[in-house]
């Protein structure tokens, strides 16, 4: 089903809603000291956000692996967004996992304080791409 402008711009804006409310989360998180969590929602807050510039751009994604490679492939690899955010969101979306997933593995507060500001950076460069 291909969406109206109206539509795409209204999933748009609703998809960056939720990333700041998932960033305003994980920062509240993080200042808890409640890691895993944190990791969940800094996670979240950039998925959000790549979902946005997909859909932006007339893209779309089922998995978390698909939004990832197609982030990459789109907008990565075009230059549009620094390679490091790229690999960031991979490492975020890997912590994440780790964190929701195994219960052997706590995330440590050094882990997740490596993860704040480029979780903030991907958001607004996204934000940018997005007014474009």
């Amino acid at each position: 089903m291909k969406l109206k402008e109206e539509e795409r711009n209204t999933l748009v804006r609703l998809q960056m809603e939720k990333a700041h409310l998932f960033l305003q989360q994980a920062d509240e998180m993080y200042k808890q000291h409640y890691w895993d969590i944190a990791s969940n929602r800094y996670y979240y807050a950039c998925y959000h956000a790549v979902q946005a510039l997909l859909i932006k751009n007339g893209l779309s994604s089922h998995t978390h692996d698909g939004l990832i490679t197609s982030f990459g492939l789109h907008f990565v690899k075009t230059g549009k967004v620094d390679r490091k955010l790229g690999a960031f969101l991979s490492r975020i979306e890997q912590l994440r996992k780790k964190g929701d997933y195994n219960c052997f593995y706590s995330i440590s507060e050094e882990e997740i304080a490596t993860m704040i500001e480029p979780a903030k950076e991907l958001i607004l460069r996204i934000e940018e791409l997005i007014a474009v």
